[in-house]
């Protein structure tokens, strides 16, 4: 089986290069659900990071206050700017002084990335109860919708205000995973919906859609399962929290001026075959 790439170092899968530029210097960025630890890579904390080193003062958004703190200072040590903010992305009224304190003290605001989002083991809809499904469509779905709109008005005095959703292959594939999938769904819906309506506004919104990643929810996955997530992909290989964060700072750059509306998949090509196909590939090689 191949081996996950060890989450160690910061930019241990940015190719070429080390991560560091200036592909967002001078913007200022809000990164939900960014809190991290040390024993896995999420994608909230890999696109705070890496925003950061492109540039970004970053605000790092989360429920944990040890987790944000915990991403903070991988920021600082690496050498970026960033400032902790502790808050349910449910409650409007502390969204609105997390957006408040990050925005009114660096006098603006260019990127926010609604990363947040909560799971559970899969629940299909016969069996999901109703306060975990109102609960996951609260924090998936309008969590997202109150970070957006709260952030609006700094985003429309951005020369470049740019929105970037993270949804999920399971909106698009039957997973079992009711809840979770209709939420992430809905990601998708919201993304084109406020591309239409705030475009003439200047700001782009787009979404990125994660394949099976080794990320925050899957640390606990068995081997053999990830193995076959693994053999489930065009390319044969494994995802993790920093695909995902190269992928949301394109779309997060001048570099996509001409981009909004689009979720875009990075699945290792997970979506683009069948089961059937990929066992008649493997065959014959």
């Amino acid at each position: 089986m191949t081996a996950h790439v060890p989450m160690s170092d910061p930019f241990a899968l940015a190719g070429s290069v080390d991560g560091h530029g200036t592909r967002l210097a001078g913007r200022v960025a809000l990164v939900t659900g960014a809190a991290g630890n040390d024993t896995v890579l999420g994608c909230g904390a890999a696109i705070a990071r890496l925003f950061a080193a492109q540039g970004a003062f970053v605000g790092v958004l989360d429920t944990s206050e040890e987790g944000v703190a915990h991403t903070v200072e991988k920021i600082k040590s690496a050498g970026g700017k960033a400032v902790g903010l502790v808050a349910d992305i449910t409650d409007e009224p502390a969204v609105q002084l997390a957006v408040k304190k990050l925005a009114d003290n660096l006098d603006r605001l260019d990127v926010v990335v609604n990363n947040a989002a909560i799971t559970s083991r899969v629940e299909p809809v016969l069996t999901t109860s109703l306060d975990s499904w109102n609960r996951t469509l609260e924090v998936n779905a309008t969590g997202p919708m109150l970070v957006s709109r709260t952030a609006h008005p700094y985003l429309a005095r951005s020369d470049d205000g740019s929105i970037v959703n993270i949804s999920s292959l399971a909106a698009n594939r039957g997973l079992g995973h009711g809840a979770y999938a209709v939420s992430k769904g809905a990601v998708q819906a919201l993304t084109i919906d406020l591309a239409f309506s705030w475009g003439l506004d200047g700001i782009r919104v787009n979404c990125v859609a994660p394949g099976h990643l080794y990320a925050t929810m899957s640390v606990n996955m068995p081997d053999s399962v990830r193995e076959s997530r693994r053999q489930g992909t065009l390319l044969g290989t494994e995802g993790g929290g920093w695909d995902i964060a190269w992928s949301a700072l394109f779309l997060a750059s001048p570099e996509a001026r001409w981009i909004t509306g689009v979720t875009l998949p990075v699945d290792g090509g997970a979506t683009m075959s069948t089961a059937v196909a990929l066992e008649r590939r493997a065959q014959s090689r």
